[in-house]
């Protein structure tokens, strides 16, 4: 039956009587009757989110292919930009901004190990190979004490912690990527898994990227490893690998533009072992960018690099969960400026404790103790929450909490190349200190099946960081960047709404949110400004709909407002450099940001492990022409003129999955 899950149950009953006086040997008169069967049948539920009391938002990797994501993909942070407190990126951002602040204040993590960049270059697509991991976690804020460091939202991939007992695995090929991942066990205790994407968008696509004059050849690797063994029924362990690499190559179809090799590798390895319900871990993360740009005949060379290892245990003990963890982290900085090391010990803990039988209060602690060039600082980090039952499937919280991040990014870019880097606090920026409330109500409408969620959000920052340079600055080998970075502070707030439904033949979300930020610096007064992450409007559908069983048609529309720049008033040529003189910092809007996705996807099942899946869709299917950036160039026929810089409209894309 189209749209029903159908149950089946046999059940038997045994009628025991005993006569007085007897012993139950000699008067145990049995009867057993067989009862007829009983059909249940509900709608089916194809739930890709799971929204949890606690605020966390689990993903299912089953159904995310029957999402509309770019080229077809199934990426499971496609669908975490799509929702209400992600803000909207433009086409090339390798950005992921939550609640106004800042992709490096995120924290990311596969297994355990953190993914220092979780985007591709140009942002297409993320890190995390939508074949290979089992479920993911995002939280957009309520962040328990005992997750590490960070000020924004957390978001993490898992691959599971138990032993496969069947051979099984995912082949996805289609004309921009492909991915694949298998599961292998061996004996009943022990297992092996692999997982691997790769790109050719160049080679099949050579002209998809191009931007004024100058072409952009572009490829990525994706590769996963793990074994799990589980040696009593009570432990497990799981080794894990996680890695990347991004290479891009700029060619120049005129002379006196740019050249270069620009690129970035992801690594990441753990070890967990899991006692019952008792964790611990080790953990290594290094990230290096690679830019090497000539423009002009100015040569930029821009490595950096991060390093991370760290050791982390958590025990739960009823309604208290402890955590402690040691990390030492060191970075390289940028052009020779901003080499440092670090290391960061937390004590944390996290109490809930129930106030009757419909509410409840969560208190949690996280201590740190940061220590960088023989100086130490000390950051306790409180959060507390209450919750509310209403019943008849309706809550409410409140939550506060202070967050400190001791690791910073700084970006230099907005489109999605490798000139960010990474400082540590004290070697040229303070240690970001944010403050954060929210309030919100969850609950079913009636008996539509639709979800509701609502939340009110603010957020106090403290040393907010930006840089106000141009990459023409660093083309000098004395030229220090952190001269150009600036400390300020900051605000955000705003309001998210959404409306989901993941039952039924029509299913899907609509997401709203409104919200602002912004960010004082000496250097431009005391006037607030909009931060480079402020969205004020933000709206996104999505809708599958399933008329029947093998067919899936899906869309996807997402409107928001611009992101703000600074533009240039007029410009100037000393001898064959072009100067700009600009309006205040980011005081002009890109035009609003719009996009319709379309998908259909056919599933044929042989059988309960046998699965063949055609997806055909199209990116940006009412061809609008959204603007990347805006940007100032030089000719002598045309003067000084500004430009727009737009990605190529209309993509489609076909796709083939094998399921097993």
């Amino acid at each position: 039956m189209p749209g029903k899950r159908l149950i089946a149950i046999t059940m038997s009953a045994g009628v025991f009587l005993q006569s007085a006086g007897t012993t139950p040997a000699d008067s145990l008169d049995t009867a057993v009757h067989e009862l007829q069967m009983i059909t249940v049948s509900s709608p089916v539920s194809r739930r890709l989110l799971k929204m949890e009391r606690d605020g966390a938002v689990d993903l299912l990797a089953n159904h995310l292919g029957e999402q509309v994501t770019f080229l077809g993909g199934g990426d499971p942070l496609a669908v975490v930009r799509s929702l209400p407190s992600v803000a909207t990126a433009n086409d090339l951002q390798a950005t992921v901004n939550v609640r106004g602040a800042a992709t490096g204040d995120n924290l990311f993590c596969a297994d355990n190990a953190r993914v220092v960049n979780p985007l591709h270059m140009l942002g297409l697509f993320s890190a995390f190979n939508p074949a290979y991991y089992q479920g993911y976690t995002f939280r957009a804020g309520r962040v328990p004490s005992v997750i590490g460091s960070l000020t924004s939202a957390y978001f993490s991939a898992d691959s599971g912690m138990e032993p496969d007992s069947l051979f099984s695995g995912t082949v996805s090929a289609g004309i921009i990527e492909s991915h694949a991942a298998v599961r292998l066990p061996l004996g009943r205790r022990m297992s092996v898994s692999a997982g691997v994407r790769q790109t050719y968008l160049d080679a099949l696509f050579p002209h998809l990227l191009t931007l004024d004059n100058t072409g952009l050849g572009y490829d990525f690797t994706d590769v996963n490893l793990a074994a799990i063994w589980a040696p009593t029924d009570a432990d497990v362990l799981r080794i894990s690998y996680f890695g990347n690499r991004d290479r891009l190559g700029i060619t120049s179809e005129r002379n006196g533009s740019k050249d270069g090799r620009l690129g970035r590798n992801n690594n990441a390895a753990s070890a967990t072992w899991r006692h019952r319900s008792a964790e611990a871990y080790v953990a290594y993360s290094s990230f290096a960018n690679l830019f090497n740009l000539d423009e002009g005949g100015r040569t930029l060379d821009l490595p950096s690099s991060l390093h991370e290892l760290k050791a982390a245990v958590t025990m739960p003990f009823g309604a208290l969960t402890v955590a402690a963890d040691v990390c030492r982290r060191s970075v390289s900085g940028q052009n020779g400026y901003g080499a440092a090391r670090a290391w960061e010990y937390s004590l944390a803990a996290d109490y809930r404790l129930p106030l009757g039988r419909r509410a409840a209060v969560g208190l949690g602690l996280r201590v740190t103790a940061y220590t960088q060039a023989g100086r130490t600082q000390w950051r306790p980090q409180p959060r507390a929450e209450l919750s509310v039952d209403l019943g008849c499937g309706y809550g409410m919280y409140v939550a506060a909490s202070r967050r400190v991040r001791f690791d910073r990014m700084v970006e230099e870019t907005t489109a999605g190349l490798p000139a960010d880097f990474w400082a540590l606090a004290g070697a040229g920026v303070p240690a970001a200190d944010v403050y954060d409330a929210e309030v919100g109500a969850s609950g079913y409408i009636g008996a539509s099946g639709i979800y509701f969620s609502t939340a009110l959000y603010g957020r106090l920052m403290r040393h907010v960081v930006e840089w106000d340079g141009s990459l023409i600055d660093l083309s000098s080998a004395e030229y220090n960047p952190f001269d150009n970075v600036l400390d300020g502070r900051g605000y955000a707030a705003g309001i998210t709404m959404s409306l989901m439904r993941q039952t039924g033949k029509v299913r899907g979300r609509v997401g709203y949110s409104y919200g602002v930020s912004r960010s004082k610096f000496g250097r431009f007064g005391c006037e607030w400004l909009p931060s480079a992450h402020d969205r004020p409007h933000d709206f996104n559908v999505a809708l599958n709909y399933n008329p029947v069983r093998p067919l899936m048609l899906s869309a996807s529309y997402t409107y928001a407002s611009g992101t703000p720049y600074t533009q240039a008033k007029y410009g100037y040529m000393i001898g064959e450099n072009l100067i700009c003189e600009y309006f205040p910092h980011n005081s002009s809007r890109l035009p609003a940001y719009s996009r319709l996705d379309l998908a259909v996807s056919w599933t044929i099942s042989r059988n309960e492990r046998l699965s063949h899946t055609i997806n055909i869709s199209v990116y940006n299917a009412l061809a609008t022409h959204n603007v990347l950036f805006r940007f100032a160039s030089y000719t002598g026929t045309e003067g000084i003129r500004m430009r727009d810089s737009e990605m190529k409209t209309v993509i489609p894309s076909v796709s083939y999955t094998l399921k097993f």
